[in-house]
């Protein structure tokens, strides 16, 4: 029994590894309190405020970007893994996305669902992030850190259905980049510490009805061949979707072609 009970520990302990979850906790029990209920197409109220890293009392739906997507990052300053993970690993895909550029198209509001937090800690939580990222605009102004009171705190996790759970003075949580929209809607969630460029980016298209980037029509095109997995929580080509695609673009060439060839038949070699 007592095998049983090691067996089903270092179990639930891989399961929360695996799955994107804190492993600050101390009870598996508790391992149904923790995730995220997905809403997608809700709005963030507007009554919420946090502090900046200056220490200004900011309203939330003011920060976010007016024509393009925003990223929600929730973490909290003093996470001894997995928050620094997190971060970590979005810098990293921000940097590794060459058509999409921070604070042009898109912005980061990364916030702390710790009340203990202070904006002198996001403030130097900042300046870490700040400074390592390569592709971007105006960062300081377009990546955020935010901390706040556990009333607005508990507004925006419940808003967007991000359940988590004091552990000792730590916490256990979920981690998941949230997409909003300019308006604020729950667009996406990609869950994971480590995000691929071409799901982060097809995701920001999608919040921003693919008006971000070079070119629109390509973004079109990319919309209507990749759909989001809720499986696999990725982004994958639609088979049928690539084929209509793909048979629009013979009809094209096709008819190209024949009225190339119908119109210099009609009018003789040049």
């Amino acid at each position: 029994m007592t095998d049983l009970k090691i067996i089903y520990k270092v179990f639930v302990v891989l399961l929360l590894l695996s799955s994107g979850y804190a492993h600050a906790l101390t009870d598996s029990r508790d391992v149904k309190d923790i995730g995220i209920d997905e809403k997608l197409g809700d709005i963030v109220p507007n009554d919420i405020v946090f502090k900046n890293e200056n220490n200004e009392t900011v309203r939330f739906k003011d920060l976010l970007a007016e024509d393009t997507p925003t990223v929600l990052n929730l973490v909290y300053f003093n996470c001894p893994r997995l928050c620094s993970f997190a971060a970590d690993g979005l810098l990293q895909v921000a940097n590794q996305l060459d058509s999409l550029t921070l604070g042009k198209d898109y912005k980061v509001l990364t916030v702390s669902f710790d009340s203990r937090d202070t904006p002198q800690a996001a403030k130097s939580k900042a300046a870490k992030y700040w400074g390592g990222v390569k592709n971007g605009e105006a960062v300081e102004e377009n990546w955020e850190f935010l901390t706040g009171d556990q009333e607005n705190i508990d507004k925006l996790t419940n808003a967007v259905g991000w359940r988590f759970k004091k552990d000792g003075d730590e916490f256990a949580h979920p981690t998941a980049l949230i997409i909003l929209t300019p308006e604020g809607k729950i667009s996406r969630y990609l869950y994971g510490i480590q995000h691929e460029p071409q799901d982060f980016r097809l995701a920001l298209i999608e919040a921003s009805d693919g008006k971000i980037g070079s070119s629109e029509v390509i973004n079109k095109v990319l919309l209507f061949c990749y759909g989001f997995d809720p499986v696999g929580k990725k982004y994958a080509l639609q088979a049928l979707n690539v084929v209509k695609a793909g048979g629009v673009v013979t009809l094209l060439v096709l008819g190209g072609a024949l009225t190339y060839f119908w119109r210099r038949e009609k009018h003789g070699p040049e």
